[in-house]
């Protein structure tokens, strides 16, 4: 495959596959027609938001990368995540959040942009304000990696149930947030879009599979069009990846696959 200059993972916190489904989603939808897709990913236990998003960014799991909680704790042997494998490799890094705790997904010196908004108390807003920061920088930087995230699905999940109606629209707001973002992207960036988790009831952290199962879709260069990802796609796989895309060396302790 051609390698792309720019690599942009959108992270919907708590989107279960079903939900997307469900959802007023035409970005997402378009993104799955043209590209390769699951519905069936797998992440990791526990599934809860920092201990995902660190085995998502550094491939490996939890009781390598020693998060267990939402609550970041350095790692005793510390494994490097896909902000540090593009920065040594001197491409240019961004990460635009609306929870704080994912600060830490890459070391201070492994990021040229960092940049957070609250979610409370207007969870949709901060959505929003997200993209909107996400969008000012991607329409002048089309190169580098850059992490976009989503924080508002899991917050209605948290506050009115998985599956319920807000928690259904609030997928087609991140779907919205997510047809901005690509509206200022060039046609040759590879894009990652996925969950960290699901969740059920109003909970999550199980081995459920309401809990465990994500959506992963791949648009962009070495996408097959219409294509399905394997059954065994793992959040492990996201950071190999996104290395294979942008042409990055893959660190020798990663465990996850490239899916390209």
């Amino acid at each position: 495959m051609s390698e792309s200059k720019q690599c942009v993972l959108i992270s919907v916190d708590g989107m279960r596959p079903d939900g997307l489904r469900q959802a007023e989603a035409p970005n997402m939808d378009r993104l799955i027609a043209a590209g390769a897709h699951t519905f069936g990913a797998s992440t990791v236990m526990p599934s809860v938001t920092l201990p995902c998003h660190m085995s998502m960014f550094h491939s490996v799991p939890p009781e390598r990368h020693g998060v267990t909680t939402n609550t970041w704790t350095p790692q005793v042997r510390p494994v490097p995540g896909i902000f540090e494998a593009v920065h040594k490799a001197g491409q240019t890094t961004a990460s635009f959040r609306n929870w704080d705790q994912l600060r830490d997904l890459g070391r201070p010196d492994s990021m040229n942009v960092s940049l957070f908004y609250d979610y409370r108390p207007d969870s949709p807003a901060s959505d929003e304000k997200v993209a909107a920061a996400a969008i000012e920088w991607l329409g002048s930087n089309h190169q580098g990696f850059a992490f976009v995230y989503l924080g508002n699905t899991d917050v209605v999940g948290h506050d009115h149930g998985w599956m319920s109606g807000p928690y259904i629209e609030a997928i087609g707001l991140a779907d919205k947030c997510i047809g901005q973002v690509l509206a200022v992207l060039n046609d040759d960036v590879f894009l990652v879009v996925t969950a960290d988790h699901g969740g059920h009831d109003r909970s999550h952290g199980t081995e459920g599979p309401e809990d465990m199962a994500i959506p992963m879709i791949l648009g962009g260069p070495g996408a097959a069009s219409g294509s399905s990802l394997p059954a065994d796609t793992s959040i492990l796989d996201v950071a190999p990846t996104i290395a294979a895309a942008l042409g990055v060396t893959a660190p020798d302790e990663w465990e996850g696959k490239s899916l390209l």
